[in-house]
């Protein structure tokens, strides 16, 4: 059975996704201008309040994101149940044949794994991403007390830090990319499936290969981590091109 080609429950979701994830990386953005240390050699997982900071903002992002994923669940699962269950290949038949070429492009049951799928990805695994971030801290705190404050040692542990920042967000970048990659199999979608593999490999060659750039803005020096990047710009710009992709290419997606 298909649903309203109007509704686009899997896009509209990604449309969130990308809201929720961007309104929380300006809030901690503004949090750690506003709190950071004095001290801007050390990292900002070294500072409490930052961490704190970080805390509530997953903590309250987890819970939006999942109110998005289960209403948009339950919203499609309500428009499934107007016919029974042993009618639904009937009604699916009689709607292509009614609705020709207009008809979604998926049915609603393949809409609701795809939601499923990301539900566990934005939820689920970003759960699993926050608690190993804790731990990365605590690895990041062990480091810090094997060393006195030299300016050398403090400049090899800034190196230190900077070189494996990749390994907070691997475990998040994949599953983000495996979804990708699952969409482009269940909608036959070759650009989606070589867009997973191409962000996934950028991603490792930055990781393995770039480490920490340093570029010079007037009298400032920002340091560019670009697994860093490439991973905010997955989890927001990436999900929003996503959802606009698939509400202009498939029907009722």
């Amino acid at each position: 059975m298909f649903i309203n080609r109007k509704t686009h429950y899997l896009s509209n979701s990604l449309f969130c996704a990308s809201g929720i994830h961007l309104l929380a990386n300006l809030i901690l953005f503004i949090a750690r201008k506003l709190i950071r240390s004095k001290n801007a050699s050390r990292p900002d997982m070294l500072n409490s309040r930052i961490l704190m900071s970080q805390f509530i903002v997953s903590s309250l992002m987890l819970l939006v994101m999942a109110f998005v994923f289960v209403s948009k669940w339950r919203a499609l699962k309500k428009s499934l149940s107007v016919v029974e269950e042993s009618d639904k290949l009937k009604m699916a038949v009689l709607q292509q044949e009614v609705m020709g070429s207009s008809v979604p492009t998926l049915s609603g049951d393949a809409i609701i794994q795809l939601l499923e799928l990301w539900g566990v990805i934005l939820v689920g695994v970003r759960l699993v991403y926050d608690i190993s971030s804790i731990v990365y801290r605590k690895f990041i705190l062990n480091l810090t007390e094997l060393a006195d404050y030299t300016k050398e040692l403090r400049e090899q542990y800034v190196m230190i830090y900077n070189s494996s920042h990749g390994f907070k967000y691997i475990s998040l970048l994949v599953a983000l990319l495996l979804g990708l990659f699952m969409t482009g199999i269940c909608l036959k979608d070759r650009l989606l499936k070589a867009m997973a593999l191409l962000l996934i490999s950028f991603f490792l060659i930055s990781f393995v290969l770039l480490g920490m750039q340093t570029v010079t803005v007037g009298d400032y020096r920002i340091g560019i981590v670009w697994s860093s990047l490439i991973f905010h710009f997955t989890e927001t710009f990436g999900l929003l091109g996503l959802g606009i992709y698939l509400r202009r290419r498939y029907v009722g997606v």
